[in-house]
């Protein structure tokens, strides 16, 4: 039924419990997974240029980022016994709800599986959180994992 299963990952405890689901069900199906690293905060050549930052340094930063987020996930995937499990991982600058959306999209997922903890900050009340604009902008079935604080 699923084969390709998306996982949006911010590195907390929240997205973890959305990924322990993720492999459960590509166990269950023989699916592959897309982990999904976005950071909102990479911001172009332009963006650094017209603040005055050292361009070179602040690519390094993000380098230097992108890497430790990658490494991150791959400890993850190894401390939750998943190494049978055929994942790919990408890393993306953007606002997380919209680069979701659109990785879903070209990937072709057909399922995305997400976590949440609802709205914590008045940002969420008026746009909306990350979970529920990927749900309300995409077609494929999307699960939400309920996070208790």
């Amino acid at each position: 039924m699923f084969q390709n299963i998306l996982c949006p990952m911010d590195m907390k405890s929240r997205s973890k419990l959305a990924l322990q689901k993720a492999i459960q069900i590509a166990h269950q199906f023989g699916a592959k997974i897309t982990l999904l690293n976005v950071h909102p905060e990479f911001m172009d050549r332009e963006e650094r240029e017209m603040l005055r930052v050292s361009v070179e340094k602040m690519e390094e930063k993000f380098r230097q980022i992108a890497v430790e987020s990658k490494e991150e996930m791959r400890t993850i995937i190894a401390r939750l016994h998943a190494e049978d499990i055929t994942v790919e991982y990408l890393l993306r600058d953007g606002k997380p709800e919209k680069t979701i959306v659109e990785v879903a999209e070209s990937i072709d997922a057909d399922l995305i599986v997400i976590c949440t903890d609802g709205r914590d900050n008045l940002k969420d009340f008026v746009t909306g959180t990350i979970t529920e604009n990927v749900i309300n902008s995409l077609v494929c079935p999307v699960l939400v994992i309920p996070y208790k604080k």
